[in-house]
């Protein structure tokens, strides 16, 4: 029988914000190939990580616990998921739609000498693979592609796949993986790091998200910004321009370079909607613009427009906002 091997990426012992999203994509392949579903959770002092997966349903629970894996190493963890695919033998593997997860990704297939599809938005199996639909030409249109070869390497699009539920009861226990990972052998190490903190909301978990763009002229009205989404429980962030300029902190960006979410709400001013930004946010349930150019590329992806000055607009909405109209939006 084959399996699918999910890659539990962590971030300070805890699973990665998408990881129930990957269950949910390796769930659906095991639904439509009979097959099973082992997980792989990978980091440092990862027991919050080990507790959560073993809640996924998968067979069997495998842990590579390692004070090297602390920070993001893509080429250590590249070589310690080579050693359980030649352990497990996997016929899928389902990674993470993060920067660790997509460059460690490209390198496994290149390791093992096989296909992968990145942001996955659906699949099929058929008598000669798998089809998978992704965007492309910066999320202008679709594409189907086959992979035949196995194991056949998934990373699902931000919000594609809904988040699973975990099981009620643990459905395996975590066992330590003994990988041959030598440092030594590497060609390359990692040197002064600093971690960036931020004291808003997660974006990749924010139901509500306030987007600026260039069209905010500066880094003064994001503050507007930020008392609108304290009014709405939600996140400020913003298009690639306000991150390089160094208006806002580069950890807000959305976009093809940044980060990809999928609130209920996003909503985006004075930002045009270029494809490399709507990349990013696409997958948000509503989709919300403000921008004073009627023929701003965003409001053919908007659900909502608006055209107008946004400080009006923006002056107005906050005005209107009271506590409990704020729990109605959201």
């Amino acid at each position: 029988m084959g399996t699918v091997l999910v890659f539990g990426e962590t971030e300070a012992g805890e699973l990665s914000t998408g990881f129930w999203e990957q269950v949910s994509t390796g769930r659906q392949l095991c639904e439509q190939t009979g097959w099973t579903m082992d997980v792989v959770v990978v980091g440092c002092d990862t027991g919050p990580g080990e507790r959560a997966a073993c809640r996924s349903g998968a067979t069997r629970i495998l842990v590579v616990d390692d004070s090297r894996l602390d920070d993001p190493w893509p080429e250590a963890t590249t070589e310690v998921l080579a050693d359980v695919c030649d352990e497990l033998s996997p016929d899928a593997i389902v990674m993470p739609r993060s920067l660790l997860g997509a460059e460690v990704s490209a390198r496994l297939a290149f390791r093992l000498g096989i296909g992968m599809a990145m942001d996955v938005m659906s699949m099929e199996r058929d008598d000669d693979g798998l089809v998978v639909t992704r965007p492309v030409f910066g999320g202008a249109a679709t594409a189907s592609i086959r992979l035949s070869g196995r194991p056949w390497i998934i990373v699902p699009r931000k919000g594609a796949f809904a988040a699973a539920e975990p099981v009620a009861a643990p459905s395996a226990k975590a066992v330590p993986f003994a990988s041959g990972l030598d440092s030594r052998t590497l060609k390359t190490t990692p040197l002064a790091h600093q971690r960036l903190t931020d004291t808003g909301k997660d974006l990749e978990k924010a139901r509500v998200i306030v987007a600026g763009g260039r069209g905010m002229g500066g880094a003064e009205p994001f503050h507007l910004l930020h008392a609108i989404a304290d009014r709405l429980d939600g996140a400020v962030a913003a298009s690639r321009p306000p991150c390089d300029t160094g208006w806002v902190e580069p950890m807000l960006q959305v976009g093809l370079t940044g980060k990809t979410v999928a609130p209920d709400l996003y909503m985006a001013v004075g930002i045009s909607g270029a494809t490399q930004h709507m990349m990013g946010c696409s997958s948000s349930r509503v989709i919300v613009a403000i921008n004073n150019d009627p023929d701003a590329p965003i409001f053919r992806m908007a659900s909502y427009g608006v055209v107008g000055d946004w400080r009006e607009v923006l002056a107005g909405f906050l005005e209107a906002l009271s506590d409990g109209q704020a729990k109605e939006i959201t």
